[in-house]
């Protein structure tokens, strides 16, 4: 009877080691109450358990097509009219000197031939409504009738005096201004059109 006792102790105990023994195993491995609180803290921190991946680097390719030029838009009329109009006043004044001289040049080239008008001014300035002699020489033409004519906006105009007979080939007249600035003068054969070199004259 006291084998038997014995017996039972020792396989009671053997027992009871082995379940402190499976249930110490199971809390280490995971099991049990653990994954309670696993799932508590991932719940609670996003970043729980996460983990980070970083992939492995590749080689760019290099563009070797050619590269695309963009053109200006083509000036509109609109910005052509606008930025004529915004020029300088100087600018204006060159402008307009430039077409006068050009005209004054072809004026001159008409009157070359025989009967060559020459015209002289006896002086190159002078005061308000001071008297200017305009004198010269018409190869040629003798009896001809010359008018006086002055350079205004870009044409040229009759003065307003008399016209002049030529005598002996030469003629002569006089002129006043009471306009400020340089006039251009110029003598104008009335029935053969021929015309004269031209001369300047400032008042002022």
């Amino acid at each position: 009877m006291a084998g038997v006792t014995a017996l039972v102790a020792v396989a009671l105990g053997v027992g009871l080691i082995a379940g402190i023994a499976m249930f110490v195993g199971a809390n280490v491995v995971g099991f049990g109450g653990g994954g309670s609180g696993e799932s508590t803290d991932r719940a609670t921190d996003p970043d729980a358990g996460a983990t980070l991946y970083a992939p492995a680097p590749v080689p760019t390719k290099t563009a070797t097509g050619p590269a695309i030029t963009l053109h200006a838009s083509p000036t509109t009329a609109t910005e052509k009219k606008a930025a004529s109009s915004s020029a300088s006043p100087s600018e204006k004044a060159s402008k307009s000197t430039t077409a006068d001289n050009a005209a004054d040049k072809t004026s001159d080239e008409k009157s070359t031939g025989e009967k060559r008008i020459t015209l002289q001014a006896g002086t190159v300035s002078a005061k308000p409504m001071e008297t200017i002699s305009l004198t010269g020489i018409y190869p040629g033409g003798e009896g001809a009738i010359l008018r006086l004519e002055r350079r205004e906006g870009g044409t040229w105009k009759e003065f307003g005096i008399s016209d002049v007979r030529v005598t002996g080939e030469q003629f002569t007249t006089k002129i006043q201004s009471g306009r400020i600035g340089r006039h251009k003068f110029r003598m104008k054969d009335v029935d053969s059109g021929a015309v004269s070199n031209k001369v300047s004259v400032t008042i002022g």
